[in-house]
């Protein structure tokens, strides 16, 4: 993969309008990883954990490059709560199964083992962090089932690492860690402006200065500027860019933000 496709729907935090997807290092990272997951066992698939702060653009990763790699047999659920139920109840959900997920959950599991072994799925559980012990002993079994073809692709924070480690049986599972890191300042330099428009020719000791400040290589506070900048430019009197705009991005952000 040399090029990044066009996202749809728009991954992009906020929906930031004009923002381009972006291949960082760590994204070419996780599309090789993908693709190793994803052909294990000969299709059958394995299973892969992508973890690290907050921001950094995992899930966007994720879910651009399964975009190309599976885009119909992808499941993705964001854990909304870490007991079991919950996530039996979406993944049923997204299974597209009838009706609503049983109260038994030997029926429920029995039934979603079944509609995963009709044919070969990526399952992408992100906000694993929150995930309790049970709960990751069953997204184990699913994958460990004789009748499943399934790839699994846990995403979440930085102590999604520990908490695996914690569960030998899952974590003797996981083929492929990666960790996603801040983007270093020639990182920013190189992919900030690409990344939208309004950065195209800034220069680059006000990107350093910007990243500095209030981003610190953090890809969805970039969002966070980018927003708030494009919607101060695109107001009457339609202001261009400068360092003293930035700035006044900076106090709607953080008043206590040093300038």
């Amino acid at each position: 993969m040399t090029t990044p496709p066009e996202t749809n729907p728009n991954y992009h935090y906020l929906g930031l309008a004009g923002a381009r997807p972006i291949l960082t290092n760590a994204s070419e990272e996780t599309y090789a990883n993908l693709v190793t997951t994803l052909g294990a066992d000969n299709g059958n698939g394995a299973i892969m954990c992508i973890h690290g702060g907050v921001g950094l653009g995992k899930t966007f990763a994720v879910n651009l490059h399964l975009d190309e790699l599976a885009p119909h047999t992808t499941l993705r659920i964001k854990v909304s709560s870490a007991k079991i139920q919950a996530l039996r109840a979406s993944l049923y959900n997204k299974l597209g199964l009838p009706g609503e997920a049983p109260a038994n959950s030997t029926r429920c599991e029995t039934m979603i083992k079944s509609a995963l072994s009709e044919g070969p799925r990526v399952l992408v559980v992100d906000e694993a962090q929150w995930l309790d012990t049970r709960t990751f002993e069953f997204i184990r079994e699913l994958w460990d089932d004789e009748e499943t073809r399934l790839s699994v692709v846990l995403v979440g924070a930085e102590t999604t690492y520990q908490k695996i480690k914690n569960r030998p049986a899952l974590d003797s599972r996981i083929l492929i860690w990666q960790r996603y890191k801040p983007l270093t300042p020639t990182e920013v330099l190189t992919t900030i402006p690409q990344y939208h428009p309004v950065w195209t020719h800034t220069p680059p000791d006000d990107l350093l200065w910007i990243d500095d400040l209030a981003c610190h290589g953090n890809f969805r506070q970039w969002a966070k500027i980018t927003y708030l900048l494009q919607e101060a430019m695109n107001t009457p009197p339609h202001p261009e860019y400068s360092r003293d705009l930035v700035a006044a991005v900076f106090s709607r952000l953080d008043p206590t933000t040093r300038r």
